[in-house]
């Protein structure tokens, strides 16, 4: 496989879609029979409770949204969460492919890297301020793909795609794979 597309996880988007239904639901259900008499506690509850269909709302419009997230070749990687804005950094200019952990549930690839002034139609004075900083031509960039859309199962697919693609190419790239601290924690007991 020469190339590597990572979309948003459907079954991860319909179970947060469904807790929010749940939780609007529950919500409303307190306000209306625990408020007593009290009109303020259904009135809030229905506040809330809209918050959550908002947040409903726009789950299912990112489960309808079919247009991928990252692209990862053999050449480059491409991030394509800001259809506005997409960058595409080359391997060779790439210093690190980190898998972390960005909460106690949800992984997150990171990979860092920079693009030379010459690789842009426009320097902006931000990319400006970045290359008179570091003394350089170099813009550094890093594309993150959030585990809040993807599935940790499918973030370790993809971290070992880039890795077992990418690091033969091009050994100067730093990986850096995720390692769960508590998972060392029965084994250093047993010693």
């Amino acid at each position: 496989m020469d190339r590597l597309v990572v979309y948003n996880d459907t079954r991860r988007l319909v179970a947060i879609c469904l807790s929010y239904v749940v939780i609007a639901v529950c919500v409303v259900a307190l306000g209306f029979t625990q408020a007593g008499g009290n009109i303020v506690w259904p009135i809030l509850a229905v506040v809330v409770a809209a918050c959550f269909v908002v947040a409903t709302v726009f789950c299912v419009r990112k489960l309808l949204d079919r247009r991928p997230l990252f692209e990862f070749t053999a050449d480059e990687a491409t991030d394509l969460t800001k259809p506005e804005d997409v960058i595409s950094l080359p391997w060779s200019q790439v210093l690190s492919v980190d898998l972390k952990a960005a909460s106690n549930n949800d992984l997150m690839l990171e990979i860092m890297g920079y693009k030379s002034a010459d690789q842009f139609d426009e320097i902006t004075p931000d990319m400006q301020a970045q290359m008179d900083a570091s003394g350089s031509d170099k813009v550094y960039y890093v594309l993150q793909l959030s585990g809040l859309w993807v599935r940790s199962s499918r973030m370790r697919e993809t971290y070992a795609w880039v890795r077992d693609h990418v690091a033969e190419r091009f050994p100067d790239i730093r990986f850096g794979e995720f390692k769960d601290p508590l998972s060392q924690v029965g084994k250093e007991e047993g010693k």
